[in-house]
């Protein structure tokens, strides 16, 4: 039997969350007026707050569904699913008290409620929505309202799909049968599924055999056949989804976007948009200001060091590559002679190097000379975590020597990074390795991620022997 997408799951869903609306109301009522002090007495629970309940209710259940929290969301991760159940929340949560303004004076809530339902709901809702998404996954995984695809396709992009829906059981996809052409496929199975034919009588094999998606995972040679598979599909009642074969290896963070009704495929897209550039800067400047101010004097200690044991600046500025390919002047305390490239021209700095300064080899060893980058960080420039940057002169001539190089400038240079706490610093390492810990850094990068490496920098990695 066809499985639809249950609308009896979705009723149920409203249901629920309904109830848990209406208790987290209750606990907030319970919570503000027995555990917190009310100057002005404890209202009756039926004089204003129940006679409002259903109308929260109902406010919060159509911005709920406003908001797509009632459309499937099986392929998506548990973590995305609860950042928009909390956004969605805050919003609702806002709409509260704009219906609490639109009542008469003598119906209206207090402040302090508002405050506490708003933390205690939006835990709340959040735990319940999330307890709710495991207990699925985890009945999906054992069996339990699966839902079934077809692929049509059976070469390499095909046999990925196949392969990613079978390690992420959770989402409760099971393939049950491959559409392709025999002599392109060569066989009738393919890992114990099925292969049917031909492309032609697509039609009719999904009508013989009813599925409730059907992914055109076609190989990048026969993509023209894709609008003949569309056309044959165009009766077929099942969710019509487009894999394009795209080498995970030239992608960052892909991302489907449509602009007037026309759909975007972005293949190199920064994690820095939105809220997560704003997230990621407000840690740069709190964390950024707090070092400063904790390293202000060893830097001033420092720069007279400097200053006494060797003529010339104390700083040193160099041209660095940034973000989207964005130069800027990184600042370090000068470790080498003011002469050091007048002969050899732009190169790696390498460990032992003659032509340091007598203190420059304690400060490389050390990493204190890069202490005056967290001015580079307060104004924008880097930021506390991230690829190291390097000198335009190098790049022009790495990014054609090591694939995927130039993907480390989707994200802003770091005073550290990924590689730098895998023991990858210093022109004696492997700049390939460095590049592929940097693009899995970008690829996964997360606040959390970014203080997992600040915390391993400090204690692991800052007082180690290697020179960058």
């Amino acid at each position: 039997m066809l499985k639809q997408h249950s609308q009896w799951m979705i009723t149920a869903l409203a249901v629920a969350d309904a109830v848990a609306i209406a208790v987290a109301w209750l606990v907030s009522y319970w919570v503000r007026f027995s555990w917190l002090p009310a100057e002005k007495g404890i209202p009756a629970l039926g004089d204003k707050f129940l006679p409002m309940l259903p109308l929260v209710v109902v406010a919060h259940l159509i911005i709920f569904y406003r908001v797509g929290l009632y459309r499937p969301r099986r392929a998506e991760w548990l973590v995305r699913e609860t950042r928009d159940v909390i956004k969605a929340f805050v919003v609702a949560v806002v709409v509260v008290v704009l219906i609490d303004y639109a009542l008469p004076a003598s119906n209206k809530i207090s402040r302090q409620f508002v405050a506490t339902y708003a933390v205690i709901g939006t835990i709340c809702f959040a735990a319940f929505r999330g307890t709710v998404r495991v207990v699925l996954n985890v009945l999906r995984r054992r069996g339990w309202n699966q839902r079934y695809a077809a692929i049509v396709g059976s070469g390499r992009n095909a046999q990925r799909l196949m392969h990613a829906l079978e390690r992420n059981s959770w989402a409760g996809v099971h393939v049950a049968y491959f559409v392709d052409d025999a002599d392109v496929s060569g066989r009738t199975q393919l890992r114990d599924v099925p292969v049917h034919g031909p492309l032609d009588a697509l039609r009719t094999i999904v009508e013989a055999n009813p599925v409730d998606s059907v992914f055109i995972a076609l190989p990048t040679e026969r993509a023209h056949r894709t609008r003949d598979v569309i056309h044959g599909l165009e009766t077929c009642t099942a969710d019509v989804r487009l894999v394009p074969q795209i080498d995970p290896a030239h992608t960052m963070r892909p991302n489907v976007s449509q602009l007037d009704g026309v759909p975007i495929l972005s293949l190199r897209q920064t994690p820095l948009y939105g809220w997560n550039a704003v997230v990621k800067r407000a840690f740069d400047v709190i964390v950024g200001l707090v070092c400063l101010l904790i390293a202000a004097i060893p830097m001033i200690v420092i720069a007279a060091l400097v200053k006494l044991t060797s003529s010339g600046p104390v700083f040193y500025r160099q041209r660095r590559m940034g973000l989207d390919g964005s130069e800027f002047e990184m600042i370090k305390f000068r470790t080498m002679r003011t002469d050091a490239e007048q002969e050899t021209g732009p190169v790696m700095a390498v460990r032992d190097d003659p032509r340091r300064t007598s203190i420059g080899g304690f400060l490389r060893r050390t990493s204190l000379d890069e202490l005056p980058q967290l001015f580079n960080v307060l104004r924008g420039e880097m930021s506390l975590v991230g690829p190291r940057p390097e000198r335009p002169e190098l790049i022009e001539q790495f990014k054609d020597e090591i694939p995927r190089y130039m993907l480390r400038h989707k994200m802003k240079a770091g005073m550290t990074g990924y590689a730098q706490i895998k023991g990858l610093r210093g022109a004696d390492t492997s700049l390939r390795k460095r590049i592929q810990h940097d693009v899995h850094y970008i690829r996964n990068w997360s606040l959390l991620l970014d203080i997992r490496i600040l915390l391993q920098t400090v204690f692991g990695v800052w007082f180690s022997r290697h020179e960058t």
